[in-house]
């Protein structure tokens, strides 16, 4: 049958890495990619700010290594699946040609971000100070509301435009899971 592979997308904070990991767990024959695991190779935009206000054009981030990971997994695999979290879908003209099919998570901006400060809270060293976790949750929210929440939701707005399926991600990860997969199997 060949390959088929899927990118879950969405903002920070929507559950993507969660997801991928469950739906490898429960799809037979599949392996998952995450965009997070290349961040020493991908090259980012210089000024996010800027980034921004010039439309947010996904090209400016450049995964070489991961792109070269997918094209060998494409090519010479013994996988039925592979399982790619992207955040930007079909967005990005050096992925787009490889992913088949795109599920894109929505969830409102505030649960995203309580997730994303939850998820860095749990992985602060007990050694940290408080008032240096203190200032560090504080420059993170200005960050989010300057910039993090509007790039969040232009980002997902352009991958809604071109995704196969839009999923709940106020949804437990298991049922979304089971929900995707019940989708794709019918695409493969």
């Amino acid at each position: 049958m060949g390959i088929t592979v899927v990118s879950i997308s969405g903002p920070s904070g929507s559950g993507k890495s969660s997801l991928v990991n469950t739906i490898v767990a429960l799809l037979p024959n599949s392996i998952s990619l995450h965009f997070d695991d290349y961040k020493a190779t991908t090259r980012f935009p210089e000024d996010l700010s800027q980034w921004v206000k010039a439309g947010c054009e996904p090209d400016e981030f450049q995964t070489p290594k991961m792109i070269e990971d997918l094209k060998v997994l494409r090519s010479e695999s013994h996988y039925d699946w592979v399982i790619v979290e992207e955040p930007f879908g079909r967005e990005r003209t050096e992925i787009a040609e490889l992913i088949d099919y795109v599920v894109c998570i929505d969830i409102p901006p505030e649960i995203a971000l309580a997730r994303t400060i939850k998820r860095a809270a749990l992985n602060v060293p007990e050694s940290t100070e408080t008032s240096a976790l203190l200032s560090s949750i504080v420059e993170f929210i200005d960050q989010y509301l300057q910039v993090s929440r509007e790039t969040y939701a232009i980002v997902n707005e352009n991958v809604k435009k071109d995704c196969n399926l839009i999923v709940d991600g106020t949804k437990d990860t298991e049922l979304l899971a089971n929900e995707i997969i019940t989708v794709i199997a019918q695409t493969h």
